[in-house]
């Protein structure tokens, strides 16, 4: 890359992650319900002088660990949790800079810079690093690990993706994407991406099971989920039946939380055999509820955020649909980030139909594989929240690069 293109990629980054920090210390924490239950949990593990999941705790499930757990390190150094929303606006940051970087293995120069500015330049990529959700560290390992993987240095890339699997326990879909990506590419990278990522599995598992008798490397709170919004979303008479099983489970202090997790798979499982047809008829409404709109991160501009009950509601789109047009300025930016959001998600299905009548299948590999699997998971194990599609947007995103990289050169030709 010549000087000036460097020069130009580290401004609009340092500019990004400048604005990052800016917006934490305006606006301050933003308390989401999953954000405010991680740090009671780390102020319980600080009481405890140990990292989550506390060995001596019986604890209803295991939530993310790697989030918990970055919030109890901060406390314990620090004795506050905002240097760790900086440490995470530095992460926002960094995972634009990999955007670029996929982007122009991928493509090229050209989109890489055309994806970097749609990333920097998106409202809902703004406010993230002011809450402790998972998402941002997740995304930012895995884009790390994507990142060097695309440079020959699978094993250091598939040991971030299970850091990353550590925070959110989504790594599955990113590594097997890679994993069909190397099998087109380079078949001998497969054995150093999948020895990087089983050694870091190995070691935080281990480092647990040492603690606390058993092997846990990631949250254990998805047949729960998936059973409750089964159950909820259900005609089944003994719904209610089956509800109040769950509930005795999670609240028994006699098993622990693993315990607890292979019952609710066990249940689980059977209820869906049962239901076949039902659980399926569920999934387009999970689709819709997973991608309908993109405006979470937004709250961070609430005004009087720390005392709404339903932090959420004013950006909700049936708050903007039924108050239109008479908008406060917040409803106006989601309105503004939901038309760029939509419009993001038409480019890159373009953008996906141009690459296949193209034939050159090899660039749509992984951005392809990460959001087609992402989604699969999502229907098949999720419970549809339009939180979980962040970690697929920074590929949507690509590829309306691609296609507005491919439709600029068509009209200068």
């Amino acid at each position: 890359m010549q000087n000036s293109n460097y020069k130009l990629i580290l401004g609009i980054v340092i500019t990004f992650t400048l604005i990052q920090l800016t917006i934490l210390f305006i606006f301050g924490y933003t308390p989401y319900p999953d954000s405010n239950a991680y740090i009671q949990l780390a102020h319980k593990c600080v009481e405890a002088n140990e990292p989550y999941p506390i060995a001596t705790e019986n604890t209803p499930f295991i939530w993310n660990i790697g989030a918990i757990n970055a919030i109890y390190y901060s406390l314990k150094l620090f004795g506050s949790i905002t240097p760790l929303f900086i440490i995470y606006s530095l992460l926002k940051g960094c995972s634009a800079w990999f955007i670029f970087q996929i982007s122009k293995k991928i493509f090229n120069y050209k989109t890489a810079l055309i994806a970097l500015i749609l990333y920097v330049i998106y409202p809902a990529n703004y406010g993230e690093s002011t809450s402790a959700l998972s998402e941002l560290p997740f995304v930012f390992f895995m884009l790390a690990g994507i990142t060097l993987t695309l440079h020959n240095k699978s094993i250091s890339g598939g040991m971030l993706l299970a850091i990353g699997n550590w925070f959110r326990p989504m790594g599955i879909v990113f590594i097997l994407s890679l994993v069909i990506y190397l099998i087109f590419i380079n078949k001998k990278k497969i054995i150093t991406l999948i020895t990087g990522y089983v050694t870091v599995i190995m070691l935080i598992g281990g480092i647990t099971f040492y603690r606390t008798g058993y092997f846990i490397y990631q949250a254990k709170t998805g047949w729960m989920s998936l059973l409750e919004y089964s159950l909820d979303n259900s005609n089944d008479k003994k719904a209610k039946e089956i509800h109040q099983n769950v509930y005795n489970i999670i609240n028994n202090n006699k098993i622990s939380a693993t315990d607890k997790d292979e019952q609710l798979r066990s249940i689980c499982l059977k209820w869906i055999m049962d239901h076949k047809t039902e659980y399926i008829s569920q999934m387009p409404k999970k689709l819709i509820n997973t991608y309908i709109s993109d405006n979470v991160n937004l709250c961070v501009f609430i005004k009087d955020k720390n005392k709404k009950e339903y932090m959420y509601e004013s950006l909700s789109m049936k708050t903007i649909k039924n108050s239109f047009p008479i908008l406060n300025r917040i409803q106006w930016l989601a309105i503004i980030n939901i038309i760029y959001y939509y419009l993001i998600l038409i480019c890159s299905c373009i953008g996906i139909y141009i690459i296949i009548r193209k034939k050159q299948i090899h660039q749509l590999i992984i951005p392809g594989s990460i959001i087609t699997l992402g989604t699969l998971i999502l229907l098949v194990a999720g419970h549809g929240e339009a939180r979980f599609h962040i970690p697929l947007m920074p590929f949507f995103i690509i590829l309306s690069a691609y296609i507005i990289e491919y439709v600029y050169n068509k009209k200068i030709e």
